[in-house]
């Protein structure tokens, strides 16, 4: 009986060891999504299959962190004077729809990821950016 013990609480440990080896060389990766201004939502409709498919991909994988779209609205702060106005920021006739939040081993994995992005089709892009270790 103690031997079973043992082996299991082994098993356990060693399980343990690697999950934190696993998750010690993933690095985090912010993915900025930004779409045409003229992105209609047939455009949406379509992709939305590919965008579940990726999920389910990502959380399979253990690779997703969360994600937060960015429908409707906006506004913006602007200058010392804190000016609000009802607008969004288009740089290059695109406009952020999206910030996704996915671990990948390194730099060039996480762009192989952002080619995978259905909004490319459309003339999308996306923006990769390492994510550094935050203070505690």
């Amino acid at each position: 009986m103690k031997t079973k013990i043992f082996a299991v609480l082994l098993c356990l440990a060693i399980s343990s060891s690697l999950c934190a080896q696993t998750s010690t060389r993933m690095k985090e990766y912010s993915f900025i999504v930004r779409v045409p201004v003229t992105y209609s939502r047939e455009q949406v409709a379509a992709a939305n299959e590919q965008w579940k498919q990726l999920m389910m991909q990502w959380k399979k994988d253990s690779i997703y962190i969360t994600s937060f779209p960015f429908p409707g609205e906006s506004y913006v702060v602007v200058g010392k004077d804190k000016l609000v106005k009802k607008e969004t920021i288009v740089s290059e006739d695109r406009i952020v729809v999206s910030a996704i939040f996915l671990r990948a081993e390194n730099f060039e994995k996480a762009l192989e990821l952002a080619k995978t992005f259905p909004v490319l089709i459309y003339d999308g892009s996306v923006e990769v950016r390492e994510i550094k270790t935050r203070p505690n």
